[in-house]
């Protein structure tokens, strides 16, 4: 079990046209994230199960009058993986293969133009009266399935291990509301979106030094240049409800750590990262205002007995000024920075992670 405890505080510098006026506001939202793993053994093969939510994201803008809200309010993603695996040891190799099917559930609102504007986009004066700055929430659901391969090999006291995970693609459903500024619906419309999630490499070694010491290191990279834009149609006619371009990039995380078992009962560790965001500064957006990270990972083990293990662990995660300069798009995908101007600013972030886990064999 994580908490996760992010912050991310957007700053002005110099905002224009209708994110010109407004506060500045904090974004990040706690979360609390579970994960549950089970191992088991049939005759020469080893059979696992992991159930974990691999990618996830709130940022929820609470201030009335927050700046940007007609870029972005709220943006809730959540993913929930099941994943059967079954492996098998051949000398001093292993190799594992596994299924996924995983949920995704999606909640993105912001709020709409002023009315004079509207009007100015050529929306009749009426309709734009009814709109004006009022909201827009888009809310679906999806199923995908993936798979995902894996090789280890022993050496002494060294373990070489690599894995490969697929891509997976949401074939997201859902609907699409209008709502007037006084909370009344206006319009609700079945609404689609295709969202592919990354395939991820990943390579790994772990080394003992004598009873007590064991060093690791991994080298993750994961193809989030699959991520180019964000359509959402009408499911109906096909046409264009909102267009975000993306034009993510792929990314490599590096880490490195040790335990060390202090006697039968305790065993400390520590651990660094570094991690690329996939967000290139010329598309940074307030639903994720991301930035490269470095982890700083500290926690420890205590054997309640043979059968029994409880974990702890801190982890802070630093993350550098984070430039962000955002406008909207037309549903052709068409910059709007002449009619609504543009936020400029900065971000500044970081996170806070405590995490839990018992282990019991039985």
């Amino acid at each position: 079990m994580h908490y996760i405890d992010p912050q991310a505080t957007f700053h002005n510098e110099n905002s224009t046209g209708i994110f010109a006026s407004g506060s500045d506001d904090e974004g990040g939202q706690s979360a609390v994230v579970p994960n549950l793993f089970w191992k088991g053994r049939y005759q020469a093969y080893d059979m696992g199960l992991s159930i974990v939510t691999p990618f996830g994201l709130e940022t929820r803008y609470d201030k009335d009058d927050w700046r940007g809200r007609y870029l972005g309010v709220r943006s809730d993603l959540k993913t929930v993986n099941i994943n059967p695996s079954i492996a098998r040891k051949v000398g001093n190799w292993s190799f594992g293969a596994g299924v996924s099917v995983q949920y995704l559930d999606v909640t993105l609102t912001k709020q709409l133009y002023p009315d004079t504007v509207l009007q100015a986009l050529g929306y009749p004066a009426a309709q734009a009266t009814a709109l004006g700055d009022g909201t827009s929430e888009l809310k679906g659901t999806s199923w995908a399935w993936g798979y995902n391969l894996g090789v280890r090999y022993q050496f002494d006291q060294s373990v070489f291990a690599a894995s490969f995970r697929s891509t997976m693609t949401q074939q997201v459903k859902g609907n699409a509301y209008l709502y007037t500024q006084t909370g009344t619906q206006i319009s609700k419309t079945p609404a689609a979106a295709e969202i592919t999630l990354p395939a991820t490499v990943d390579l790994s070694w772990s080394k003992r030094y004598g009873e007590q010491l064991q060093v690791l290191a991994s080298a993750t990279w994961t193809g989030w240049s699959s991520f180019k834009e964000l359509v959402i149609k009408d499911d109906t006619t096909g046409s264009v409800i909102s267009y975000t371009p993306e034009n993510w990039h792929d990314t490599w995380r590096f880490a490195m750590g040790a335990n060390y078992q202090l006697n039968d009962r305790w065993t400390v560790r520590g651990g660094l990262a570094y991690d690329q965001t996939p967000v290139r500064d010329a598309y940074r957006t307030v639903r994720i205002p991301d930035n490269d990270r470095k982890w700083l990972s500290l926690g420890a083990r205590y054997n309640v007995s043979p059968a029994v293990a409880l974990d702890l662990a801190y982890t802070h995660i630093f993350t550098d000024k984070t430039k962000i300069d955002e406008t909207a798009y037309a549903s052709s995908g068409v910059s709007l920075e002449a009619a609504v101007g543009s936020l400029n600013g900065y971000y500044t972030s970081e996170v806070d992670i405590v995490s839990a886990q018992l282990v019991w064999r039985y």
